[in-house]
């Protein structure tokens, strides 16, 4: 055999063995997977807030108040309220039991007649967190309002929302 063929041989053996030899370093770690699939979070309203018909005082200043704990209305300082349908707002909040929600509800809102406008500040029974129970829960939203022997008549009419989201 010649010195180049030798050579070669020597080389094709080393080549052909070397990755017997040859050392792979890995190493495996294995992570876990989870999920919890909860119910979506709801709110319905029930019912409206409603103040009914108002007489406004015929001098002065007076307030008409709606409590969050019942449908009947109070008016003061010379407003009269009539018998008409009066209620508080319901709303019902479900959700997954056991878990947290943010509930907003705005301070205020309006409540217009053309150019007019009353500002009602509101009054929620319920506070920010709720924790979510095993059956729904019933917010009440109740309000109030001043009226002077200024403000215009008319029927006004107004919306706030109430949001609930989980934490």
């Amino acid at each position: 055999m010649t010195r180049l063929g030798f050579c070669i041989a020597a080389l094709a053996m080393s080549l052909g063995t070397s990755s017997a030899f040859a050392q792979v370093n890995t190493a495996t770690a294995t992570a876990n997977g989870s999920a919890t699939i909860i119910q979506p979070i709801t709110i319905t309203k029930n019912t409206d807030l409603a103040f009914g018909r108002i007489v406004r005082p015929s001098t002065g200043s007076g307030s008409v108040t709606i409590a969050n704990t019942a449908d009947t209305v109070a008016a003061a300082g010379g407003a009269v309220a009539l018998a008409s349908t009066t209620s508080r707002a319901k709303f019902t909040i479900a959700g997954e039991s056991g878990l947290s929600a943010t509930l907003t509800v705005p301070a205020t809102f309006a409540l217009t007649s053309g150019a007019n406008t009353l500002t009602v500040t509101l009054s929620p029974d319920q506070t920010s967190p709720l924790t979510l129970g095993a059956t729904a829960t019933t917010l009440y939203v109740g309000g109030s309002f001043p009226v002077t022997n200024a403000t215009a008549s008319g029927a006004y009419t107004g919306t706030f929302d109430v949001t609930v989201a989980y934490q």
